[in-house]
C-alpha cells in the first residue's frame, strides 16, 4: 500500500498523466471551471499544488529528498522518469509544463485494502496541446503500452495499459482539463458528478482559504475527517478502529497549508467541528484550549500520547444508550467530575511486537482531596473485605482499585483494557496503570528525570507546537516502531518495513486541534530529530588522557554529583580510583589498595540527598563523596578471608532505606543496612556455589523477591529475610553464566522469567519454581556456548549471544538470528549491549586477545569501519540532544572519549 501510495501520488502525476493522454480528442473549450467542484465527496484527502519547480528545488536543497529517494518506490519512479525524459520533445519542456499550474490530487478508499487517486490536470494553451500530442505519438508507438476507448454517459473514456508493471489508467478530458485515475470506477464517479447542474465543491466551506497565495506554501490540503477512519483502516487493525473513529469525529473537515523547512513538514490551518450527535466535538463542548501540564511525569520512552485539554474531562466519555445501570455508577460519575482540564493516555515503548505495550492514564484533579475520598469510597463499597494492595514507592502512594477497567467506567471505552487498576498519586495528577510493575518503572523514570520536561529532544519539539490545545496526538516513530508493527495489518507490514528508514528518520509527529471561535486551529508537525556535526559512522576523539600507570578497570559509568552530567571513574594498576569529567578533567582520586569488584553504584545518601559512590573491594564495602573522602561508618571491614565478587544494592520501595548485599566466590551472601548493621538471615546465606550474575530484586504485588542464579544451574528465590520461596531452589539441568529477565505479573504464578543455559536451551519459568517452556537455540557444535546479555542501560531489554571458535552470533528475544560475525582469534569475547530506544542500539564486542573493541549497529553493520584499541569493556552514553553517542575506553595507560553517530 505504501509503495502504491508513493508511486501514484508522486510518480503518476507526471508519468501516467502525460504518457496516456489522448489529445486527438481534446476539446479546446475556453470555459473556466472549478476543478474542486467535480471532486467526489468520497475523497478522504485533496491536495492542490502549484509552483512545482520551486518545490523540487526546495526538496533537493534539504534532507527531505535525500531521505525520500532511498525508498524503493522513489528509485522506481526515477527510472520511469528517465523513460519519460527519453521520449519528451526537447529538454526542460516537461518541467515548464507542470510549473505554476494548479493540479488537484484526490485520495479515495475504494475497498477494504485498496487506495486510489484521481488527478485533475489543467492544459492551458495550444502549445501545451502540441507538446503533449508529440509525447502521446511517441508513446503510442512504444511496445510497452496498449490503449482502448469506451463511452460512459456520453463521455469518451480512454483506458491505457502499461504492460511491464500491469498498471491500468483511465482518463477523459473535461473543459480543457484532464482527469485520470487507476480506478475506472472513480473516473465514472467524476463523470456523474460533472454532469450535475452546478455541483458544490467538497471544500466550499473554505472557498476563501487559498494558502497558495502566501509565501513558502507548497500546497492546499483538504482533509475529510469523515473518511479518515476508512483511510487509516487500510493500515491499522480493526480492533483499534472504534477509538480512531471517535477521535476523528472532533471535526468534519479541514483546510491546511503545507510548508516545508529544513527537516520539517508543517501543515497548519482551520478545521470545522463535527456537529453530528454523539461526535467528540459535541461531547467535549470545548471552549478554551488547555496547556500540557503532564510533562514532568510523562516518561521520555513514551511511544504514543493522546492529550485532551478541556474543562470537564468527564464529557470525553461516549454515552451508550444501551448500557445498563451498574453498581457504584453514582460514585463513579462523581469521581469523573472531579477531574478537570487534562487527561492523557500514553503508550510506552516496547522492545518486541509480541508484547502488548504498557499504557498509562493521567487525569488532573481539580480537587485532590475530593478525588482521593471518592476513590476510597469506591474501594470500600466495592470490596469491603478484600485485600487490595496499598503502599508507597519512591515517596508516591500507590493503591489498587477494586473496580476493574475503572478508566473505561470513568472516561469511556477508548480507555478500556485496564483489567486490574492501580492508581498513583502524582501531586495533582492521578495515574492509572494495570500493572504494579508499570507504576514502579514510571516512578523510577520520574525520579531519574527521564521525563518530557527534562528531555532535550522533547523540549525542542515543544517549542514548535501549540502551547495550548483541546486535543493533541503525539507519536515518536522510533519509540513506537514495535507498537506500529503490532497494530499494522498483515497486508501492510511489508510496506511498513520497506519505508522504515524514512519513517524512523522523521520520528516526531504531532497533530493538534485548538478551539478558536467556531473552528479548530489545526497544526500537524512532522519533524526529524536534530543531528550533531559528527559524520555518520566516523569516530571523533574528544580527548585522550594519559596516566602514569596502566589502567586495569573499565570506565565505570557515573553521574556528576553536582550537575548530573555523565562521566566515568577508572582504576589504575596502582589501585587508585580517578574521577574523569565529561570534558576530560580529573576531580578526585582515592587510593584503595585493592581492585574494585563488580561495578560502582551511585545513590543519594545523607541529609542533603547528594549522590555518593558505593563499591566493593575484596573484603570491604566503600562509600565516598565527590571529594574521594569516605562517608561516616565506611568502609565496612568484612572478614579478611572473604573474596567478594560484587556489590548489589536493594531499595525495596525507593525510600532510601538501602540494603547492601555482597556475594563471595563460594556462593555466600552477606547483607547489611546503610549503617553497617548485619541483616538477620544473611550472615551468611549459604548457597554453596558461585553466582552466575547479580542478584535481582523483583516486586510482585506485596512480595519482595530476590532472585539468585548459580553457575551450576540452580535457581533461588528468597524473601527479604533470606528464606526460600516455595518451589525453590530448582535446577535448569545445565550450567548458566548469566541472569534472567523477568516479566512481572499479578502474582508469583503469572510472573515469568527467561534465561539461557551454556548449551543454548532457553528456559522460561515462574516464581512458583515451575519450568513453563524449554526451547533450543541453534547449536552448530559442542564448542558453541551461550549467554543472555541484558542492555547496559535497560534491564528489560536483552539478547542471546552464541560464541564458537572465533564466531559471535546474536539472537533477539524471539530467538531470531540478528547477525553473526567472525573474528581473527578464538579468544573469549566480552559482549555488551546498549538499547537507548528505537534503532539507537549498539553492540560492543571486545576481543581479550588482540585487545580490540568492535561496535555494531542494530542491523549488525560495523560502525566506523574498524575496531578500537581497548583492553577492557567500554562505556557508551547516548546524547539525546545532539543525537549522537559518547564512548569511553581504556587502552594501556590512556583513557579516551570518542563521539560518533549512526547512519540513518
Amino acid at each position: 500500500m505504501l509503495k502504491r501510495f508513493f508511486f501514484y501520488f508522486i510518480g503518476f502525476v507526471v508519468l501516467a498523466s502525460l504518457a496516456y493522454y489522448g489529445f486527438s480528442r481534446w476539446q479546446a473549450s475556453r470555459e473556466k471551471i472549478d476543478l474542486w467542484a467535480i471532486v467526489p465527496e468520497s475523497a478522504a484527502v485533496v491536495i492542490e499544488t502549484n509552483n512545482h519547480q520551486q518545490l523540487g528545488e526546495h526538496l533537493q536543497q534539504t534532507e527531505l529528498w535525500q531521505n525520500m529517494e532511498v525508498l524503493p518506490i522513489m528509485q522506481e519512479f526515477q527510472e520511469h522518469m528517465a523513460l519519460l525524459d527519453s521520449i519528451s520533445p526537447g529538454k526542460q519542456r516537461l518541467a515548464r509544463f507542470f510549473d505554476e499550474k494548479n493540479i488537484l490530487t484526490s485520495v479515495h478508499v475504494t475497498g477494504k485494502t485498496s487506495l486510489n487517486f484521481i488527478f485533475y490536470i489543467p492544459v492551458n494553451s495550444v502549445g501545451e496541446h502540441r507538446f503533449l500530442r508529440t509525447i502521446t505519438e511517441n508513446i503510442t508507438r512504444h511496445p510497452d503500452f496498449e490503449q482502448s476507448s469506451r463511452q460512459y454517459n456520453g463521455v469518451l473514456l480512454t483506458e491505457v495499459h502499461y504492460k511491464p508493471l500491469d498498471l491500468r489508467y483511465t482518463y477523459f478530458s473535461y473543459h480543457n482539463n484532464m482527469v485520470l485515475s487507476a480506478s475506472s470506477a472513480l473516473i465514472e464517479e467524476v463523470v456523474r458528478r460533472a454532469a450535475l447542474d452546478n455541483p458544490t465543491s467538497v471544500a466550499a466551506e473554505y472557498k476563501s482559504a487559498n494558502y497558495l497565495e502566501q509565501p513558502d506554501v507548497y500546497a492546499n490540503v483538504y482533509l475529510n475527517n469523515r473518511q479518515i477512519p476508512a483511510l487509516l483502516n487500510l493500515f491499522l487493525k480493526d480492533d483499534i478502529m472504534p477509538q480512531v473513529q471517535y477521535l476523528s469525529s472532533l471535526c468534519r473537515s479541514g483546510m491546511l497549508q503545507l510548508k516545508l523547512e529544513e527537516n520539517k513538514i508543517f501543515l497548519n490551518g482551520f478545521s470545522n467541528p463535527e456537529l453530528l450527535k454523539g461526535s467528540m466535538h459535541n461531547n467535549l463542548l470545548a471552549v478554551k484550549p488547555k496547556p500540557i501540564l503532564v510533562k514532568d511525569y510523562l516518561p521520555a520512552r513514551t511511544a504514543v500520547m493522546l492529550h485532551f485539554g478541556v474543562q470537564q474531562i468527564a464529557r470525553i466519555k461516549q454515552q451508550n444508550p444501551k448500557a445498563k445501570p451498574a453498581a457504584n455508577d453514582a460514585t463513579i460519575d462523581s469521581l469523573a467530575n472531579t477531574f478537570k482540564q487534562e487527561l492523557v493516555l500514553a503508550y510506552l515503548e516496547t522492545s518486541t511486537t509480541r508484547n502488548t505495550p504498557e499504557k498509562v492514564l493521567y487525569a488532573l484533579s481539580g480537587n485532590k482531596s475530593q478525588t482521593i475520598k471518592l476513590l476510597q469510597r469506591l474501594n470500600t463499597a466495592t470490596a469491603p473485605k478484600s485485600r487490595l494492595y496499598a503502599g508507597t514507592y519512591g515517596g508516591y502512594k500507590i493503591q489498587q482499585m477494586a473496580v476493574p477497567d475503572l478508566p473505561a467506567r470513568l472516561f469511556g471505552e477508548m480507555f478500556s483494557g485496564f483489567k486490574q487498576v492501580f492508581i498513583v498519586e502524582l501531586d495533582k495528577f492521578v495515574l492509572f496503570t494495570d500493572e504494579l510493575s508499570t507504576a514502579h518503572a514510571l516512578i523510577d523514570d520520574i525520579l531519574a528525570d527521564k521525563v518530557w520536561s527534562r528531555s532535550p529532544v522533547q523540549l525542542a519539539l515543544q517549542g514548535e507546537l501549540l502551547q495550548e490545545a483541546n486535543f493533541s496526538f503525539f507519536i515518536n516513530t522510533v519509540n513506537a516502531w514495535y507498537v506500529l508493527s503490532r497494530y499494522t495489518s498483515e497486508e501492510e507490514r511489508e510496506s511498513l518495513l520497506q519505508a522504515s528508514s524514512f519513517i524512523k528518520k522523521f520520528n516526531q509527529v504531532s497533530v493538534q486541534y485548538a478551539k478558536v471561535e467556531g473552528q479548530y486551529y489545526t497544526s500537524i508537525v512532522i519533524r526529524k530529530q536534530e543531528s550533531s556535526n559528527v559524520a555518520a559512522s566516523n569516530y571523533n576523539t574528544i580527548f585522550s588522557m594519559p596516566f602514569s600507570s596502566r589502567l586495569v578497570s573499565r570506565p565505570f559509568p557515573v553521574q556528576n554529583v553536582v550537575d548530573k552530567s555523565r562521566e566515568v571513574v577508572v582504576q589504575d594498576s596502582a589501585l587508585t580510583l580517578y574521577n574523569i569529567t565529561a570534558d576530560g578533567k580529573r576531580t578526585w582520586a582515592d587510593s584503595l589498595g585493592s581492585p574494585v569488584r563488580g561495578t560502582i553504584k551511585q545513590l543519594p545518601i545523607g541529609p542533603e540527598n547528594r549522590l555518593r559512590y558505593l563499591f566493593a573491594t575484596s573484603n570491604r564495602i566503600h562509600a565516598i563523596n565527590n571529594q574521594g573522602e569516605s562517608l561516616e561508618n565506611f568502609p565496612f571491614n568484612l572478614t579478611d578471608s572473604l573474596n567478594i565478587q560484587r556489590l548489589t544494592i536493594f531499595d525495596y520501595d525507593r525510600s532510601g532505606n538501602y540494603n547492601l548485599l555482597v556475594d563471595d566466590n563460594l556462593g555466600n551472601l552477606y547483607m547489611y543496612d546503610i549503617r553497617g548493621n548485619a541483616i538477620q538471615g544473611w550472615q551468611p546465606r549459604r548457597l554453596d556455589h558461585k553466582l552466575a550474575a547479580d542478584p535481582q530484586h523483583l516486586r510482585v504485588g506485596t512480595r519482595d523477591v530476590i532472585l539468585v542464579m548459580l553457575e551450576n544451574g540452580y535457581v533461588y528465590a528468597l524473601n527479604k529475610n533470606g528464606d526460600t520461596y516455595q518451589g525453590f531452589p530448582f535446577s535448569v539441568k545445565s550450567p548458566v553464566t548469566s541472569g534472567a529477565v523477568a516479566t512481572i505479573g499479578a502474582d508469583l504464578r503469572r510472573t515469568e522469567l527467561k534465561t539461557v543455559t551454556r548449551y543454548g536451551e532457553v528456559i522460561t519459568f515462574n516464581l512458583q519454581g515451575r519450568v513453563l517452556r524449554r526451547e533450543k537455540l541453534p547449536r552448530p557444535s559442542k564448542r558453541a556456548m551461550f549467554e543472555l546479555v541484558q542492555a547496559g542501560n535497560d534491564d528489560k531489554s536483552f539478547v542471546f549471544v552464541r560464541q564458537e571458535q572465533g564466531k559471535v552470533a546474536v539472537f533477539n528475544q524471539e530467538q531470531k538470528l540478528l547477525f553473526e560475525k567472525r573474528f581473527v582469534t578464538s579468544a573469549p569475547k566480552v559482549m555488551q549491549y546498549y538499547n537507548f530506544g528505537g534503532d539507537n542500539i549498539i553492540y560492543a564486542i571486545t576481543e581479550t586477545g588482540p585487545q580490540k573493541t568492535y561496535l555494531y549497529n542494530a542491523t549488525g553493520k560495523l560502525i566506523g569501519g574498524n575496531g578500537l584499541d581497548s583492553n577492557q569493556p567500554v562505556t557508551i552514553y547516548f546524547n539525546e540532544a545532539e543525537n549522537n553517542f559518547s564512548l569511553y575506553k581504556v587502552y594501556r595507560k590512556e583513557l579516551q572519549k570518542i563521539n560518533f553517530r549512526l547512519e540513518r
